[in-house]
């Protein structure tokens, strides 16, 4: 799954990918600025109504802050290109969405073996959420 992210173009995601990476940056930046990261988010996720999977992606991304391997690199919201940190981002959210039985191996491979399941659990809920809203 992961091959399906890398060298790709933003344009050729669907939109629950375009939807999590622009996220996944809005919540980089705000974090990286000093600005309120939920209170950035929240309109968006209201939108798509799945409002209530707000906190569990903010879960989801300062497990990936703070106990992340290494320094993640991630673009500019409008960045038209995926960054290879990226594609392992969207890859965890994707296996989330669909159920898979490797999220938490893909968990494992991003945060610290300690903090993999709230991870897991974490996108797992935001993948649920886009899931029912897209059926």
């Amino acid at each position: 799954m992961l091959y399906d992210y890398l060298d790709r173009r933003v344009s050729e995601l669907d939109d629950d990918d375009i939807f999590v990476l622009s996220a996944v940056r809005t919540w980089v930046f705000a974090a990286r600025n000093g600005f309120c990261v939920q209170a950035r988010l929240r309109s968006g996720f209201t939108k798509r109504h799945i409002a209530e999977t707000l906190l569990p992606f903010l879960c989801a991304m300062a497990l990936l802050d703070r106990h992340g391997y290494g320094t993640m690199r991630f673009a500019e919201v409008c960045y038209p290109n995926l960054s290879d940190d990226e594609a392992r981002v969207l890859n965890l959210f994707a296996a989330a969405r669909i159920d898979n039985p490797r999220l938490i191996r893909i968990a494992v491979g991003l945060v610290s073996d300690d903090m993999a399941v709230q991870l897991a659990d974490a996108t797992a809920e935001v993948g649920r959420a886009l899931c029912l809203r897209s059926s």
